[in-house]
């Protein structure tokens, strides 16, 4: 099985980065680069060579940001901590990757301290700072993310206490009711479980069994046990998955 968090990030960063205006968005911040050469990294040799330098360290490290910001949202159900870890993951990460380019554009030895904290201390704090910013602003269960969902999450939302709605993670039918697990908690509500499933779009989810939705951003992996296929959610519950649904979830990438 491949571990669904990590595999939906990178599915995700493909189709991030494949859009044309972040391509292009991406070029001309290298080519900005090129011509301001920041944090006194000048390469020897001709302009072209320079571009292909910024080219490679943001086209580098931008994906990776997303990867890593992705990836410590699902696995952390508190903003502050997820992001805290996504801005030194990111330091730690653009510092290896700067310092590894400047290797082999700039000459530098592979281990030389003096020249690792002075990339750490420019490159690696600008990062840090931007991911942490940016994760803030884009976390799951931040203030922009609940206004933007639409009327119809916000009616299925309305059902639940106030202290229970956040982010929708899990729909189970339950004879005539729908218990609603969200980010702050679960919630037994009287409506049938076909009409959740209506109310709980747009929300990138799926039906997984007859009596089961879970969202994409509340699977941490898929788990094989004897025949059955389980769902391992990032609270820590399980939802089974029916055969006749494997096949969307082999589709999106999950199993």
């Amino acid at each position: 099985m491949k571990d669904s968090s990590t595999h939906l990030a990178l599915r995700e960063v493909r189709q991030w980065i494949g859009t044309p205006k972040k391509l292009g968005g991406m070029t001309l911040a290298a080519v900005l680069a090129t011509i301001m050469q920041p944090f006194g990294f000048r390469v020897p040799g001709t302009i072209g060579l320079t571009l292909i330098y910024w080219l490679l360290i943001i086209g580098v490290t931008f994906p990776t940001g997303f990867v890593i910001s992705n990836f410590c949202a699902r696995r952390s159900h508190r903003p502050c901590r997820s992001a805290l870890s996504a801005a030194v993951a990111m330091a730690i990460a653009v510092t290896l990757v700067v310092y590894a380019i400047n290797i082999v554009f700039l000459g530098w030895g592979p281990s030389e301290a003096e020249r690792l904290g002075r990339v750490f201390v420019s490159g690696g704090s600008v990062a840090a700072l931007v991911t942490l910013l940016v994760h803030m602003v884009l976390a799951p269960g931040s203030e922009g993310s609940v206004q933007s969902q639409s009327p119809k999450t916000t009616r299925l939302l309305e059902r639940l206490p106030r202290g229970a709605r956040g982010p929708i993670q899990h729909l189970a039918a339950e004879d005539h009711y729908t218990r609603v697990t969200t980010s702050q908690g679960s919630s037994l509500v009287l409506l049938r479980f076909s009409d959740a499933l209506q109310d709980v779009a747009p929300t990138p989810g799926l039906q997984v069994h007859r009596s089961h939705w879970v969202s994409y951003d509340a699977i941490d992996k898929a788990e094989r046990r004897g025949d059955a296929t389980q769902l391992i959610l990032i609270n820590g519950s399980s939802v089974s998955v029916s055969r006749g649904h494997m096949p969307k979830l082999r589709a999106k990438g999950i199993l």
